[in-house]
């Protein structure tokens, strides 16, 4: 699945080596990111799981995951639903959360 952390890696790898047409590669991407995915670096907290035991859990966004279609092609359709952000839970542990199941940490409020 697309990542877009890794996706921004090699942008800025690219940039590194000279290759100035990333540049405007990396601002879309940034600009996705924080339109598609608002919590991305963030610390937040899981609530709604269908995994019960996942609830109240808190940890950082540490990427995000568009399950199907494109990610940079704005003009495919995909349901959003299969979107997934990756949290790192406080433990140490990873999991793909869904983006309705994750709320910034304190706000009682999802994003």
């Amino acid at each position: 699945t697309p990542s877009w952390r890794r996706a921004r890696e090699l942008y800025e790898r690219a940039i590194g080596l000279g290759n100035f047409k990333a540049v405007g590669n990396l601002q879309k991407l940034t600009q996705a990111i924080q339109n598609r995915a608002p919590l991305m670096d963030q610390r937040v907290e899981i609530h709604g799981s269908s995994r019960t035991d996942m609830n109240g859990k808190c940890g950082v966004v540490t990427d995000f995951h568009i399950i199907c279609g494109q990610v940079f092609n704005e003009l495919t359709v995909h349901d959003l639903s299969s979107d997934r952000y990756v949290v790192r839970l406080d433990s140490g542990e990873a999991f793909k959360v869904k983006p309705a199941s994750v709320r910034a940490e304190g706000t009682g409020k999802a994003k």
